[in-house]
């Protein structure tokens, strides 16, 4: 597979920082979660308020974004699963509608976890094991607390489990196609 640059947008407390990241032959969950670095490095970038998204404050070749201010990520465009890549460590999972608040966001999307059972207990056992700290939502959309009109969408959007406030999901897992 060859090398991969995939545009993303990054948010943190006040900024949507829109870039292109370079993954290799990994998802940018792979890349969020990779401990052997603290931060992520972004080229064509651009750099907006949340409150302002499409006013953009400052553009630059590249920056560096230290991942522990990544509230959370978002792809808009959809992308292969990459399973093929990931043999050994794919598991299968059942797709959960869940609302996470991760402030300043309120973020709602499908959380794909593993077994079955209380979709409650679930949630909180995968969470808590789920390896590394940032977990994908699909079909995601984040809403900007202090101003609701504000909303973002994408395919996926990378959460950082560190910020956590609140997690809540339906009775059962999603069953459409």
């Amino acid at each position: 597979m060859p090398p991969e640059l995939i545009s993303a947008d990054f948010f943190t407390n006040q900024h949507r920082v829109r870039g292109r990241i370079f993954t290799g032959p990994r998802r940018l969950t792979d890349v969020l979660n990779d401990e052997l670095s603290s931060s992520v490095e972004l080229s064509g970038v651009e750099v907006a308020r949340v409150i302002e998204p499409d006013k953009v404050i400052f553009s630059c070749a590249s920056i560096v974004l230290m991942k522990e201010a990544i509230v959370f990520a978002m792809i808009k465009e959809k992308r292969p699963n990459g399973v093929e890549t990931r043999v050994f460590k794919y598991v299968d999972k059942k797709p959960y509608d869940v609302l996470l608040t991760v402030p300043p966001y309120e973020i709602s999307g499908k959380l794909h976890l593993r077994g079955g059972g209380d979709p409650r207990a679930l949630l909180m056992t995968e969470l808590i094991r789920e390896v590394g700290h940032f977990v994908p939502l699909t079909q995601a959309q984040a809403v900007f607390a202090l101003f609701p009109k504000v909303k973002f969408c994408g395919e996926v959007a990378i959460v950082n489990k560190a910020l956590l406030e609140l997690v809540g999901t339906l009775e059962g897992p999603d069953t459409t196609p």
